[in-house]
């Protein structure tokens, strides 16, 4: 009997008695995210069919171990695919008229007929069975995939199915245009994407990724305006205040007056868009790292939408932002330093957790105690003033006269009272971590202060330029 288990966020087992069979390591997406439902479909299937589809599965899946047989392995079990679906669906005699209510119909309305719905689930079924190679490592190339797609897809192809689902995306987005037109006006000006770019979005991941996920009891069509719904609801509040959350930074006066570059400007706005989305394309993956063992079904996403709440209630930025995040990506980026004085503190948080991630890489364990304070973001609004002084005095004239140089002055006042000035600030503040939510129950003040000395001093003195320059190569890999 064939059977799936869940080794891992990623990876399932293939079980045929016992015994196992393979192991699928599944690719970052949706179909991975909810792949228990694509897995008990088979299970059932596997069940309603017994010995003859076992066997079959097993060749199959030899063959596509071997490079040179995979191709025309997959390609050649389309038909058997869909026989295989279409012997259980038949036998599950589903009547989906029961979800068309002809009655409430009107002239202009988008009406699926049930005929039409068993053909969608029959090709959600059938993408479910190929999901296991084209989801996983037996993934075929983009030629061939799109061959095995629109083969499995022929149905519909010929019909208006697929013209009515792109009619249900296109309607229920410009009914959101409709209530918020300034806002898209604004995204359209701001990120160039016009409210047609987004419903052509929203089509193909139904096509590609959604439309795998129906489950064959219940209404497809319901399901696809809810992920519409929710595309649309996430975009207006996280693209708008996430991507462009430079609006409290950009008035209309700025954008207008005659004494402002708007190329510029907007170019620095695309730059701090694209790091923040690296930024949490890094954080979802150390989420989902981190929370894999107690990941099950049906909670499955909690751990992230904790996440966002908590992300959502910074209310204050780290004075180690101002002091330490936004200079030194400044000069990595080459977005001036007063251009990220006005990000939001969820903005700035997310950006200092990212430049961790690079401190780590370059300078390996040195300013530990410091870096990792990037990692958290303040409970409590920070002092804008302290009168604290530096312990470590002797630390600091040692590493002073080490360096003997202070942006091209012999200066030990100023930069003492500049650092005075930063481990104070840092010192009084209650700090919570961004990825677990956890409490800093203390700093360790002296390391922190040790790290702070020795780091700004050669920041000051410009001798950790081929650092800096490190951390750009890095950068610019991500992007």
């Amino acid at each position: 009997m064939l059977k799936f288990e869940q080794a891992g966020a990623k990876e399932w087992k293939v079980m045929v008695n016992e015994n196992e069979l393979t192991k699928l390591q599944l690719s970052p997406s949706s179909v991975t995210n909810k792949f228990f439902i694509v897995t008990d479909f088979i299970e059932r299937v596997a069940e309603f069919h017994g010995k003859d589809f076992s066997e079959w599965f097993v060749n199959l899946v030899k063959e596509c171990n071997d490079e040179e047989t995979k191709s025309s392995a997959i390609i050649a079990s389309t038909d058997v695919i869909q026989k295989y679906v279409d012997e259980y669906l038949d036998h599950l005699n589903i009547d989906y008229d029961q979800f068309v209510d002809e009655s409430k119909a009107k002239k202009n309305s988008i009406l699926f007929l049930g005929p039409e719905i068993d053909q969608i689930i029959r090709l959600s079924c059938y993408l479910k069975m190929y999901s296991l190679f084209s989801n996983s490592q037996y993934s075929l190339s983009k030629n061939l995939h799109r061959d095995v797609y629109n083969k499995l897809a022929s149905n519909i192809m010929s019909t208006d199915i697929v013209s009515k689902i792109f009619d249900v995306v296109k309607t229920k987005t410009f009914r959101y245009n409709m209530s918020d037109k300034f806002m898209w006006e604004y995204i359209k000006t701001i990120q160039c994407k016009d409210i047609g770019i987004h419903i052509i979005e929203i089509f193909n991941f139904i096509m590609n990724n959604i439309i795998i996920l129906c489950e064959e009891d219940k209404n497809p069509i319901t399901y696809f305006v809810g992920v519409v719904d929710e595309s649309v609801k996430w975009f207006l509040r996280s693209v708008y205040k996430g991507s462009i959350v430079y609006d409290d930074s950009i008035s209309t006066e700025d954008i207008h007056g005659i004494n402002i570059n708007n190329l510029i400007t907007y170019s620095f706005n695309d730059t701090l868009g694209r790091m923040k989305a690296i930024a949490f394309e890094k954080i979802y993956k150390e989420l989902e790292k981190e929370n894999s063992p107690n990941l099950d079904r049906d909670n499955s996403d909690e751990y992230i939408i904790n996440f966002h709440n908590r992300l959502s209630d910074i209310n204050f930025t780290s004075p180690l932002c101002t002091s330490l995040v936004f200079p030194l990506l400044s000069q990595m980026t080459g977005v001036t330093y007063v251009h990220f004085k006005t990000i939001s503190s969820e903005h700035a948080a997310v950006l200092s957790y990212y430049l961790n991630r690079l401190l780590s890489k370059v300078f390996k364990s040195d300013y530990k105690s410091l870096f990792q304070l990037l990692d958290y973001y303040p409970l409590t609004s920070p002092s804008i003033n302290t009168t604290y002084k530096i312990k470590s005095i002797h630390e600091y004239i040692k590493s002073q006269n080490n360096t003997k140089d202070f942006f091209g002055f012999n200066t030990k006042t100023f930069p003492h009272k500049v650092l005075c000035h930063f481990v104070g600030r840092v010192s009084r503040i209650n700090f919570c971590h961004l990825i677990t939510g956890d409490k800093l129950s203390g700093i360790p003040l002296s390391k922190v202060e040790s790290d702070m000395i020795h780091l700004y001093t050669k920041l000051f003195s410009n001798k950790l330029d081929d650092e800096i320059e490190q951390l750009t190569v890095l950068m610019n890999a991500d992007f």
